[in-house]
C-alpha cells in the first residue's frame, strides 16, 4: 500500500472513560444566500448544509448536561462487564456497551479506480469506531456515513468537522456514533475521494465517489482489503458482514448511487435530502440551474480541502466542464450519474427522507427514486416534510429516533420488530399533523382544463377546472419577465402582462395532491426561444411553515443529549423549533423548461405553434377549504434559473394546453369540493 501522505501513523486505540480532554465543538456552516436577490456568482447552494444563524454550543454548557442526565440515568455501562451479545427489549436493541470505551480506529482502503492524475489507486481514509466486546466474540453491523464535508463546511446544523487525519479521532461528526455504539453498532466515517484523508480527485458522482466506497462495504462483507496507518493489512473480523449507509445531502447521494450498484452486504440505505440523479441538480427541461456547475463544485471543495493540486486532477476536471454544456439527461456523462437508471440492481432496503421545498435537492429527485424503486419491489420507507434542505433530526427528533432506531435494528440484527408492518409513508400536511399512508404516492392523474372568466362576476384571471371552460378569444399572452417566484405568485387575482394564473373555485372540501404534476402548452413565441415557468400554488391564507427561514427550523437556546458521550464528544445539540409565517398564498411545487429544449428544436420559429410538455416537481399537499388551487405561467425564476432572459411575448392557445394534476381520489373529489 502506498503511504499514507503527509500525516502521522498511529495504530488502533482504545480510549478509556474520563481520559479525554474537552475541546471546542466546531462552529457552523457557511452562511445561508439570501434568497430575495439575485446571486451572479457560482455559490448558490452547494449540496450542504446552510444556516444564517449563529449554530455554535457551548461545549462546557453540553458537557454539564452530559454529565447531569448521565447521574439522573442508570449507572454508567463501564462499571458493568460488557456482554458477548447484543441486548434486546421491547422489540429494540439496548445501550449495553460503554461509549467512551470503544475502539476508535483509522484504516484506509485501497480504491476501486485511480482518478488522480498518474495511474495510482485512490486511497480512501475511514475513521472508525465499534464497542470495545467487538474485539471478543461480538460481531456488529456497521453504519456507514461518507461525506466530502468532514474538513470543510462540515456536518449538521453545528458544522462539525473531523480533526486531521493521521490518528484515530475522539469527536466524532452528528449523534450517530453516541446513540448507536453503545446498542450494538459500528459507526464509520469515510472521507470521499480528494477530500481531507482520501487521495484521489472529486468527479461529482462518478467512479471515485461511488465505485472507492463500494470498497468499504467489501471489506465489511469480508471480501476487501483494508489497511492500518502503519501500514499493515487488517480484516474486519469484528463485523458482522452487514452495513447501511446515512446521510443527509450529499452524503445520502453517495449512499444511493453505492445501493444502485447491488454491491453484497449493504443491507440499508437512508438517503435525506439526496441526489437521485446529479443531471437533475443541475438542469430541468433544458435549464440549467443558477450557481454551481460540476465543475465549479469540485473546485469549491477541493480548495476548502487544499488537496490535490488541480494539477492532478486535469483528466477528472475535464471530464466534469462537460456537465455546464451538455444539458442532454442521455448523455455518457449523465447517465453514468443516473442512480435511478439501475434501480433494478438495489438489493438493499431504501428509507427516504427528504422536504417538499427543499430546493437545493429538489423534490424530482425523491420522487422519481421512489417510483424506480417501487417499480423493482425494494422494500421501502418515506417521510416528507414541508421544510427546505433539513433533516428528520431537525424536523421531527423523537419519532425520528425512535423509527431510524427499529429500521437499522431490524436491517442490520434482523430483530423482528414490525417496522415493515408500518405505514410506507409519513407526510407531515398541516404544522405538525402527519398523515400516515400504506401506499404512496396516491394521487389519480386528473386532467384539468385552462380557460377564461366565467362571467363579469369571475374575480379570476383565468380558470383552472374540469370541464372545457370558456376560451373566447382563445390565447392569452405574457411578456416573459426574469422575476423571483414570490413576486410572480402573489395577488393572484390582480392583472400583471408578466404572468398567467388559472384558478379553481373555491374549494368546499379539502383536496390532496399527491405525485407529480405535468403541464401541456399549445405555445407560440415571438422570438427564438424562451425560459419558461410553472408554478401549483395554493391560493389561502394559512399560517405554514416558513421554509425560507434556515429551512424551517430555528435552533433555541436550551440543549439536550442523545446516546452516550465523553467531553470530547457529548452528543448533545440544540433544542430546535418550528419556524412558521401567515401569507395568503403557498407556491407547493414548481416546474421549468427552455422552450426549445422541450419543444424538441435547436431554435424557435418565431410566430410557430409548438407543443411543450414539461413536469412539475413531487409533492404531497393537501388544499383546505376556502382555498384556490392555481396554476401561475411565467418567465424565468430568479431563485432557480440561470441568466437567461429573453423578453420574448408567449402566447398560450387556451383550448390546446391543460394540466395533469395527481388529486387523491381524482375528478370525483374535485367534484365534491365543487371544482368541477
Amino acid at each position: 500500500m502506498r503511504g499514507l501522505r503527509g500525516v502521522r501513523r498511529r495504530a488502533a486505540v482504545v480510549i478509556a472513560a474520563g481520559l479525554l480532554a474537552a475541546s471546542a465543538i466546531p462552529a457552523m456552516g457557511q452562511p445561508q444566500p439570501d434568497h430575495g436577490t439575485v446571486d451572479d456568482g457560482a455559490a448558490e447552494w452547494p449540496a450542504t448544509d446552510v444556516f444564517g444563524e449563529s449554530s455554535a454550543l457551548d461545549p462546557d454548557a453540553a458537557w454539564q448536561e452530559r454529565q447531569r442526565l448521565d447521574r439522573a440515568g442508570p449507572a454508567a455501562t463501564s462499571a458493568v462487564a460488557e456482554p458477548d451479545e447484543i441486548a434486546v427489549a421491547g422489540g429494540v436493541t439496548q445501550p449495553a456497551f460503554d461509549y467512551a470505551g470503544a475502539v476508535r480506529e483509522a484504516v484506509v482502503i485501497p480504491g476501486a479506480v485511480s482518478s488522480q492524475d498518474g495511474g495510482e489507486l485512490d486511497e480512501i481514509y475511514v475513521d472508525i469506531i465499534r464497542p470495545a466486546a467487538s474485539d471478543g466474540e461480538l460481531r456488529v453491523p456497521t453504519i456507514i456515513i461518507p461525506s466530502p464535508y468532514y474538513h470543510a463546511n462540515g456536518r449538521g446544523r453545528l458544522g462539525e468537522t473531523k480533526p486531521v487525519p493521521g490518528e484515530p479521532i475522539d469527536a466524532f461528526p452528528l449523534y450517530y456514533d453516541n446513540y448507536f455504539v453503545p446498542r450494538g453498532y459500528a459507526v464509520a466515517y469515510l472521507d470521499l475521494a480528494g477530500t481531507r484523508g482520501s487521495s484521489g480527485c472529486l468527479d461529482i458522482g462518478g467512479p471515485a465517489e461511488i465505485d472507492n466506497t463500494v470498497k468499504l462495504v467489501e471489506w465489511l462483507n469480508g471480501s476487501g482489503t483494508a489497511y492500518d496507518l502503519d501500514g499493515r493489512e487488517v480484516a474486519a473480523d469484528w463485523s458482522n458482514g452487514l452495513s447501511a449507509m446515512v446521510g443527509k445531502s450529499w452524503d445520502g447521494t453517495v449512499a444511493n448511487g453505492v445501493a444502485a450498484t447491488g454491491v453484497d452486504g449493504l443491507a440499508t440505505i437512508v438517503p435525506i435530502a439526496a441526489i437521485s440523479s446529479w443531471h437533475q441538480w443541475y438542469w430541468h427541461n433544458g435549464v440549467h440551474f443558477q450557481g454551481h456547475t460540476a465543475l465549479s463544485l469540485a473546485t469549491s471543495i477541493q480548495n476548502g480541502n487544499q488537496l490535490p493540486p488541480f494539477s492532478e486532477c486535469g483528466g477528472v476536471r475535464d471530464e466534469l466542464a462537460l456537465g455546464e454544456v451538455t444539458a442532454d439527461p442521455e448523455h455518457e456523462f449523465w447517465t453514468e450519474r443516473d442512480f435511478i437508471r439501475d434501480a433494478e440492481n438495489v438489493k438493499a432496503s431504501v428509507f427516504i427522507v427528504h422536504g417538499t421545498n427543499d430546493y437545493n435537492v429538489k423534490p424530482v429527485n425523491y420522487g422519481a427514486w421512489w417510483d424506480a424503486l417501487a417499480a423493482h419491489d425494494v422494500p421501502r420507507k418515506i417521510w416528507l416534510s414541508p421544510v427546505a434542505h433539513e433533516k428528520a433530526f431537525d424536523f421531527r427528533r423523537d419519532e425520528w429516533l425512535d423509527t431510524i432506531h427499529r429500521w437499522f435494528d431490524h436491517w442490520l440484527h434482523g430483530i423482528d420488530n414490525g417496522i415493515m408492518d408500518e405505514p410506507v409513508a409519513d407526510v407531515e400536511h398541516g404544522l405538525g399533523q402527519w398523515d400516515t399512508y400504506q401506499t404512496w404516492p396516491g394521487g389519480t392523474t386528473t386532467l384539468l382544463r385552462l380557460g377564461r372568466p366565467e362571467g363579469p362576476d369571475d374575480p379570476r384571471p383565468g380558470v383552472l377546472g374540469l370541464s372545457r371552460a370558456n376560451v373566447v378569444p382563445r390565447t392569452q399572452s405574457f411578456v416573459e419577465t426574469r422575476r423571483p417566484v414570490n413576486s410572480v405568485v402573489q395577488d393572484g387575482f390582480a392583472a400583471d402582462e408578466r404572468r398567467l394564473v388559472f384558478m379553481t373555485d373555491e374549494l368546499t372540501e379539502p383536496v390532496r395532491i399527491s405525485g407529480s404534476t405535468s403541464v401541456s402548452l399549445r405555445v407560440t413565441v415571438d422570438g427564438a426561444d424562451a425560459g419558461l415557468s410553472a408554478y401549483i400554488v395554493d391560493y389561502g391564507t394559512a399560517e405554514r411553515t416558513d421554509w425560507s427561514s434556515g429551512g424551517g427550523i430555528r435552533n433555541l437556546s436550551t440543549i439536550s443529549c442523545f446516546g452516550q458521550g465523553t467531553a470530547t464528544d457529548t452528543g448533545c445539540y440544540p433544542d430546535v423549533e418550528r419556524a412558521t409565517r401567515t401569507l395568503p398564498h403557498e407556491v407547493v411545487a414548481r416546474g421549468w423548461a427552455r422552450a426549445s429544449f422541450v419543444a424538441g428544436e435547436d431554435s424557435l420559429v418565431p410566430g410557430s405553434s409548438y407543443r411543450m410538455q414539461w413536469d412539475i416537481m413531487t409533492d404531497d399537499y393537501v388544499f383546505e377549504p376556502g382555498h384556490r388551487i392555481g396554476i401561475v405561467i411565467a418567465g424565468v425564476d430568479t431563485n432557480i434559473q440561470s441568466r437567461f432572459n429573453f423578453g420574448n411575448t408567449v402566447e398560450v392557445n387556451l383550448s390546446g394546453s391543460h394540466v395533469r394534476l395527481p388529486v387523491v381520489g381524482g375528478a370525483r373529489a374535485l367534484r365534491l369540493a365543487g371544482s368541477g
